[in-house]
C-alpha cells in the first residue's frame, strides 16, 4: 500500500468519525437556533484557544503568524480573538458547579457518610448538631448563603426538610446534581463531560501512552423492553461504581492537598463519566463489542 493510499483511507476513516461525533451535535445546535455560520464564529475562536494552549514552541513565543499558519485563520482574526476574554464562567456555571461540589462531598467525604458509604441526614444548622449542611456550605464558599442553596435544591427535589425534636434535618434523595430545568446548567454540565470524553478519544487516537480508559458496549435488534431492563441495570452498577469512585477520589484530594509539597505535586485532574444511549436502528448489521 503507497503513503498516499494510506492517507487517503485515513482521511476517509476521520471523516466518517467526525461525521457520526457531529451529528448529534448539529441537531443540538439547529434545535438551538444556531446556524452554520454561528457555529464558524465559534469554531475559528476554539481552533486559536486551542493552537496556543497545546502547540506552543517552548523555547520560542507563539506569534499570531504562527497561530495563523496552524489553523488557517486569518492573522488579524487571531489578534482580535486573542486579546478578547469571553471565558469568565456565568453565574449559573458558578452555581451548577458549587452544587456539584457539594453533593459530591455529601457522597464521599468520611465526615459526611455513615459506615456503609452512604450519605447521612445532615443538621440543618451548625448550632444544632454536626454533620451540618451549614458546615458543608461554609467548607467550600464562603460566599454562597445555605438558605439560598437549600431552596434552591429543595425546588429541583435534590433534597428533603425532616423535623426531629423539633430540630430541622436534610436527606439527600439524588445521588448525583443533574440540573432538572435549568437549561445553562444543563449545557455546563453536557461540555464538561462530552470535552473530556473527546479529551481521552483525541488521547488515545494520537497513541499516547499510557492509554485513556475508554470502552463501550452496543447492542442492536432490541425491544422496548430488553432496552428498559438493560438501562436499568446500568443505572444502578453504574451510579455504585461512581459513588465508590467518588468517595475514594475525596478521600485522596484531602490527602494530597494536605502534603507539605502540595503546590508543586497536587497539580493534576480527573474526570470519569458514564451514559446511557437508546435509539432506533439503523440500516447496520447486528453488533455487539467493547472498543478503545
Amino acid at each position: 500500500m503507497t503513503q498516499e493510499s494510506s492517507t487517503s483511507i485515513k482521511e476517509k476513516a476521520l471523516a466518517k468519525a467526525l461525521s457520526n461525533m457531529l451529528r448529534p451535535l448539529v441537531r443540538l445546535l439547529i434545535h438551538q437556533d444556531i446556524t452554520y455560520v454561528g457555529l464558524l464564529n465559534l469554531l475559528k475562536r476554539t481552533y486559536v484557544e486551542v493552537a496556543e494552549e497545546s502547540f506552543s514552541i517552548e523555547t520560542k513565543k507563539l506569534t499570531d503568524s504562527r497561530i495563523s499558519l496552524l489553523t488557517g485563520i486569518h492573522r488579524g482574526d487571531v489578534k482580535r480573538i486573542r486579546t478578547e476574554n469571553i471565558n469568565q464562567p456565568t453565574e449559573k456555571e458558578l452555581k451548577a458547579s458549587l452544587s456539584s461540589q457539594l453533593i459530591s462531598i455529601w457522597m464521599g467525604h468520611q465526615g459526611y457518610i455513615d459506615s456503609e458509604g452512604n450519605p447521612l441526614v445532615l443538621f440543618r444548622c451548625q448550632q444544632d448538631g454536626s454533620p451540618s449542611f451549614e458546615e458543608m456550605v461554609f467548607s467550600v464558599s464562603k460566599d454562597k448563603h445555605p438558605r439560598s442553596i437549600l431552596d434552591e435544591w429543595l425546588s429541583q427535589g435534590l433534597v428533603e426538610l425532616l423535623q426531629e425534636k423539633g430540630v430541622d434535618k436534610i436527606q439527600l434523595k439524588e445521588t448525583g446534581y443533574v440540573p432538572a430545568e435549568d437549561f445553562e446548567e444543563k449545557l455546563f454540565f453536557a461540555g464538561k463531560n462530552i470535552g473530556s470524553h473527546l479529551t481521552a478519544v483525541a488521547h488515545n487516537l494520537e497513541n499516547k501512552t499510557p492509554a485513556m480508559f475508554d470502552r463501550a458496549v452496543y447492542y442492536s435488534n432490541l425491544t422496548d423492553e430488553s432496552i428498559e431492563k438493560i438501562e436499568a441495570l446500568s443505572k444502578e452498577r453504574m451510579m455504585a461504581v461512581l459513588t465508590e469512585i467518588n468517595q475514594l477520589a475525596n478521600q485522596l484530594q484531602e490527602q494530597d492537598s494536605a502534603l507539605d509539597n502540595a503546590a508543586e505535586n497536587a497539580t493534576k485532574e480527573m474526570h470519569v463519566g458514564a451514559y446511557f444511549s437508546r435509539a432506533l436502528l439503523k440500516n447496520e448489521q447486528s453488533s455487539s463489542s467493547e472498543q478503545e
